[in-house]
């Protein structure tokens, strides 16, 4: 089976993950298709988390271990992606676990339908327990169709680990993660490149990875990065900004998407980086406006209520709100 060429590549990033790890990679070796590249990245882990991927590729010659210093999500994914050799690429955090059919599903309708992308809904995992969520709520399944004709599509939250990647498409691309420190957001941009790349997607209604939010030491609970989300819509809109056909197609949603993230940025940071967050978000949506990008109609309702007092005035707009904004 290592000598087989995979018919998907799955990413395993992984830092001080000993307690779930297991699990993780026993869903993966378990998993009903066979024909699959596992990829472990190490980002310098100070447990035993080295120890136990050691030992699972002892058992499993599918499992490749990549080994590095410590330099982040950013760069651990994209020496995945440089190592990776099947015709997709799925990705499946450490802390988490697939079902067991996950990449037979998602890799029998992608080759089927011949799509450069096709996701899935996932459960989040707590205490023993897997509960539904319906991410992608209100759209067809099971349908091949152009993101560019259904926008709405880039306002889901970027669930990256819930489906299948085309490689040549990443590859001709260029669609690599942001090798800024830490875990920060990275998976913003990569999930939003690839709407904008994809020619043919398709959603399934399966939940099929199993998200645990029961682990205290995930980096989504820091509070440690200001502005790292802004660096995901920067690379987000270069992309665009080279493509303007895409850039026509997709920037309005981009910058919607951008006012309501940006506004869960601005409810997480401490307060007294408030402010000077605040002065960012109002140039870039003053920018958006001028360039004919921000367009209300694609904004919720708070946030279309919330937008005009930002760009009267940011130090106005904080003395208003000093609590969490509204969602």
């Amino acid at each position: 089976m290592a000598s087989e060429t995979p018919k998907v590549t799955v990413l395993v990033p992984c830092y001080n993950v000993e307690k779930f790890l297991p699990q993780c990679l026993e869903s993966l070796i378990g998993q009903s298709l066979r024909q699959l590249q596992i990829i472990c990245i190490n980002d310098g882990s100070t447990d035993s988390t080295l120890a136990v991927l050691r030992s699972y590729a002892e058992r499993d010659k599918r499992i490749q271990i990549i080994d590095k210093p410590n330099s982040g999500y950013g760069a651990s994914m994209n020496r995945g992606l440089d190592a990776a050799r099947g015709e997709y690429v799925g990705i499946v955090e450490s802390d988490d676990f697939a079902e067991r059919d996950m990449f037979k599903k998602l890799y029998r309708f992608a080759r089927f339908h011949r799509c450069d992308l096709v996701k899935s809904n996932y459960s989040e995992y707590c205490a023993g327990q897997a509960h539904p969520i319906e991410a992608f709520a209100g759209f067809k399944y099971k349908r091949v169709f152009k993101p560019a004709d259904q926008v709405d599509v880039v306002k889901v939250l970027p669930i990256i680990w819930t489906g299948l990647y085309r490689t040549s498409m990443l590859r001709e691309n260029g669609i690599r993660f942001n090798e800024t420190p830490g875990a920060s957001y990275q998976d913003t941009s990569f999930v939003q490149r690839t709407w904008f790349a994809a020619g043919r997607a398709a959603l399934l209604p399966d939940c099929l990875l199993n998200y645990r939010v029961d682990n205290a030491a995930s980096s989504v609970k820091s509070q440690a990065k200001v502005y790292a989300v802004c660096d995901e819509f920067a690379a987000s809109e270069a992309y665009l900004a080279a493509r303007p056909a895409k850039q026509a197609a997709f920037a309005p949603v981009l910058a919607a998407v951008k006012f309501a993230t940006y506004k869960w940025n601005y409810n997480r940071i401490a307060p007294e980086y408030r402010s000077e967050f605040a002065l960012r978000w109002a140039a870039e949506m003053e920018d958006a406006e001028r360039r004919g990008f921000l367009d209300p109609a694609l904004l919720s309702e708070a946030d279309r209520a919330l937008c005009p007092e930002l760009l009267a005035g940011p130090e106005a707009f904080c003395a208003a709100h000093p609590e969490d904004l509204p969602w």
